[in-house]
């Protein structure tokens, strides 16, 4: 099976689905549930294979010489799914003073919560702690910070953004597609993108209707979600690599898509309208989705810590 992004995946259904709506407004609702690719799967797990050593004892040979002989290493790997089920629930008493539009209303606010819960979840998703959840990139990247992981600064309190260290990020990274960031890092990229001393290399694009991205040296950079009451997925509230207080963020850099990061599933997001309710007041839509996260390739993501809300230096 081909690799799916949500938005793919709801332009293939019939228009009169009633999970085509509903999975629009979830992949919208963050944009890194709009860009990561997914992949199914049967049975208890995902299984996939990790290189870890390429082929040893490869070398030129001389005429009338034999053949080097050798192999490569490959571990296997195993990820479950977890399973999300949400009744969407509606009070008939809400539809009869502001009819069935309302409904659809509620269901594209519980949609919405359901974005924000798998984009955190995502981020820093820890089985270890919640086995209800899968390991988000943080956990994962944890568990191998080694090489893995870089620090912005190690000065107390963190420093600004340097686009060096970004570009060490990247270079982390089989192949990155993405940057994550703090959504509050927003005007500092904009700001950025004004000055002439590091113009060209960030860069705000726009959508085919006109809606901005920020990239940079070609990686669209993403935020989460937009702002909303319950807070932003990334923030500038973390304790730097030489301590101080809890006023620096991290980036993060990816790779998405086959033998990098992507999500898995064994069965697609389910919708389905229960209609009323025998109590005779509850409109219910039932969304089930069985779910998990899968870092294929052992250098498919990075992190850089211990930056501030301050103006990007080169």
């Amino acid at each position: 099976m081909a690799l799916m992004t949500l938005p793919e995946y709801a332009k293939g259904l019939e228009k009169g689905n009633i999970a085509r709506p509903i999975v629009e407004i979830f992949a919208a609702s963050s944009d890194i549930a709009e860009v990561l690719p997914f992949d199914g799967f049967q049975g208890a797990a995902y299984e996939y294979y990790r290189e870890s050593q390429l082929t040893t004892g490869m070398a030129f040979r001389g005429i009338n010489e034999p053949p080097t002989s050798g192999l490569g290493k490959i571990e296997p790997f195993q990820e479950p799914s977890f399973p999300i089920d949400h009744n969407l629930d509606v009070d008939i008493a809400i539809t009869r003073r502001h009819g069935m539009d309302r409904r659809s209303r509620e269901e594209r606010l519980s949609m919405a919560k359901l974005g924000r819960l798998f984009a955190t979840t995502f981020m820093s998703g820890d089985n270890t702690t919640e086995q209800r959840e899968f390991n988000g990139i943080q956990k994962r990247i944890a568990l191998k910070a080694a090489d893995r992981l870089i620090n912005n600064s190690t000065a107390s309190g963190g420093a600004a953004l340097s686009l060096a260290k970004v570009d060490q990020l990247l270079n982390m990274v089989n192949g990155a597609t993405h940057l994550i960031a703090p959504r509050n890092s927003i005007p500092l990229f904009i700001g950025a993108a004004r000055n002439t001393a590091v113009a060209g290399f960030v860069m705000q694009t726009w959508d085919g209707v006109g809606m901005p991205k920020m990239s940079y040296a070609g990686r669209r950079i993403l935020f989460g979600y937009e702002r909303e009451i319950e807070g932003d997925l990334l923030d500038f509230n973390e304790v730097g690599n030489g301590g101080g207080s809890a006023v620096t963020g991290s980036m993060y850099a990816v790779k998405m898509g086959e033998e990098g990061l992507h999500g898995v599933q064994l069965m697609s997001i389910d919708v389905q309208d229960k209609g009323l309710l025998e109590d005779g007041i509850t409109y219910r839509t039932h969304v089930a989705w069985d779910v998990g996260l899968v870092d294929e390739h052992p250098y498919c993501i990075a992190r850089l810590t211990s930056f501030t809300n301050a103006a990007i230096v080169a």
